[in-house]
């Protein structure tokens, strides 16, 4: 089941022969910041895409600092607030990390 599977349409922009999603594009590619793209960038936008799910299909309306989902835990609230950090460093820096931040939180909360 992909996105479009869940009626999230969001705009697509196209940049220099780049074509994206640009509310699911981290911060510093959409602002052409000279770094190279590393795995935070998917990181960004998985969390970003677990946040417009569990908000009802609402996207955020600032980028800067996630609002929180009053629906969701606040730990679940806390992992998609750093998947999602305006800030490279401040995210999860493997796929692992925020793997098992996730996993943690299902057995404290949910077993």
């Amino acid at each position: 089941m992909g996105i479009l599977d869940f009626h999230v349409k969001p705009p697509l922009h196209n940049e220099g022969g780049l074509l994206m999603t640009e509310l699911f594009s981290e911060p510093e590619q959409l602002k052409r910041i000279a770094e190279p793209l590393s795995n935070r960038s998917d990181i960004y936008s998985l969390g970003m895409t677990l946040y417009v799910l569990a908000n009802d299909k609402k996207f955020p309306d600032q980028r800067d600092v996630l609002p929180e989902i009053e629906e969701i835990s606040v730990e679940l609230n806390a992992i998609l607030r750093k998947a999602c950090s305006y800030y490279p460093g401040n995210r999860y820096q493997s796929a692992a990390e925020l793997r098992k931040e996730l996993l943690k939180l299902m057995i404290t909360k949910y077993c």
